[in-house]
């Protein structure tokens, strides 16, 4: 009896589980069931359509190109990134700073990072940045300067 009670309670519980998926399936007549899909808007973050630019959290390293004081935006050419912005190596890209910009300073990698301003950095410094970009806008968070980046060639 013992031998028969575990096949069985097997087979039970099979059946329990198949009959509520067989149950969402269309019936004779009805045709395929399809959930409609949205009509993409913009650059949107389904996979089923192509991105014509970045969208996400990026981390570049670079050399200082050109500030914009009244703009508020720095140029820098890409020396390292994180694997979104890849392709933008050696290559000069714009960040848009904001109001909520982080701008710090480290005289060397282990040292404590001082707050700086927009107007500290200079053409042919190095720096870091991080933030997200999205419809070809780069918008930092954080820009550090100084010290010796491990990242840099």
């Amino acid at each position: 009896m013992k031998k028969i009670l575990l096949p069985l309670i097997l087979v039970v519980l099979l059946a329990v589980s198949i009959i509520p998926a067989a149950a969402g399936q269309s019936g004779p007549g009805t045709g395929p069931q399809t959930t409609p899909q949205p009509a993409p808007q913009g650059q949107g973050t389904m996979t089923t359509y192509r991105q014509s630019s970045p969208r996400g959290t990026f981390t570049v390293t670079g050399k200082v190109t050109a500030v914009d004081a009244v703009n508020k935006t720095i140029t820098l050419t890409v020396l390292r990134s994180n694997k979104l912005v890849k392709a933008y190596v050696n290559t000069d890209v714009t960040i848009v700073t904001t109001s909520t910009t982080k701008f710090l300073y480290k005289s060397t990698s282990t040292a404590t990072a001082t707050k700086i301003t927009l107007s500290d950095i200079q053409v042919g410094d190095y720096i870091s940045a991080t933030g997200t970009v999205a419809n070809n806008v780069w918008t930092t968070t954080r820009v550090t300067e100084g010290a010796t980046l491990s990242c840099l060639p």
